[in-house]
């Protein structure tokens, strides 16, 4: 099998502007930049959290690449396609007990090469324990020097350093936005955009909607990705309608009205409660005095699409 280059992803993603009545009324601009669009398999940010891990493995001589995560999950969906066509052996450390008929994405992701281990939810929870790594990499007839190991979600130094990226693939230029938006679950996607915006970017501030419940932890670990150094980033840990995968019925159907009026596809568990916490923003603050008015926004559309298939809208 002929193998793709890995630079074959270094592309410009593109903008595109939205205009809604709650946009006019609230008189602000909204851009969306379409990661969801950079690949039909490999897209969003999860390629950027997977990029310099597959090139450390390739660097390094490793015979394969293993992460964590559940039966729908997007991260693990993107790193078995990656590993598919960048020939790079994936193991895939599957939350919970095997389940037939196989869901959507690990269906994908076998049929991409991907070798399923399944950890019992108890076990999962202290999957970075050393002990059990060890006892998951016996099982497998492996070792630690065969494999390289990403963390659930492709959050680690590597992945920060290629959410960095994000905003140039965008040509994202100084001046052009007052706030950045975008969904959060690790915290490694908005510690590699406020970095990158610090740099880049002055006087814009980086919006991040942590998407599970009981999220405050997350700030702890952007602080250690960005070394305590940045205050151009807000972390907001009340728009999780209910927690991580969780839906409202007031979520589904302003999903179902934002894509009806621009036919951007976005998924509940990701891109809606982002988009959904811009439109409550905005609600909250229709004064004409609102600090809001006027602002320039851009979100960062993560991709995470193909979850979509294991969530009726």
């Amino acid at each position: 099998m002929v193998f793709e280059s890995i630079d074959v992803l270094d592309k410009t993603v593109p903008v595109q502007s939205v205009n809604t009545e709650w946009l006019r009324e609230a008189n602000v601009s909204l851009d969306i930049l379409r990661l969801d669009e950079l690949d039909p398999e490999i897209s969003g940010n999860k390629w950027y959290k997977l990029k310099h891990n597959i090139l450390s493995a390739q660097r390094e001589g490793n015979s394969a690449i293993l992460s964590f995560g559940g039966a729908w999950s997007n991260h693990i969906h993107a790193l078995a396609a990656a590993g598919h066509r960048f020939g790079m052996p994936t193991i895939g450390v599957i939350r919970g007990e095997p389940v037939e008929p196989l869901s959507a994405t690990l269906v994908d992701a076998v049929n991409w090469g991907m070798k399923l281990h399944y950890l019992s939810r108890s076990d999962y929870r202290r999957k970075n324990e050393a002990y059990l790594l060890d006892k998951i990499l016996s099982q497998l007839g492996l070792s630690a020097r065969d494999v390289h190991i990403v963390p659930e979600g492709g959050s680690n130094p590597l992945g920060v350093l290629g959410c960095r990226e994000i905003l140039a693939a965008g040509q994202i230029s100084s001046g052009s936005y007052d706030e950045i938006w975008l969904a959060c679950g690790t915290g490694a996607t908005l510690a590699g955009l406020s970095l990158a915006a610090s740099d880049e970017l002055p006087g814009t501030q980086i919006k991040g909607v942590a998407v599970l419940k009981g999220a405050d932890f997350l700030r702890n670990d952007i602080h250690k990705y960005t070394l305590h150094s940045l205050d151009n980033w807000t972390l907001l840990t009340d728009c999780h309608h209910g927690g991580y995968a969780r839906t409202t019925k007031e979520l589904l159907s302003f999903i179902k009205s934002f894509e009806n009026e621009t036919a951007i596809p976005l998924d509940p568990v990701y891109t809606g409660k982002v988009l959904f916490a811009i439109w409550h923003s905005l609600a909250e603050n229709l004064k004409p005095d609102s600090s809001c008015r006027a602002k320039r926004l851009l979100m960062v559309h993560t991709g995470g699409l193909q979850g979509r298939r294991g969530i009726k809208i």
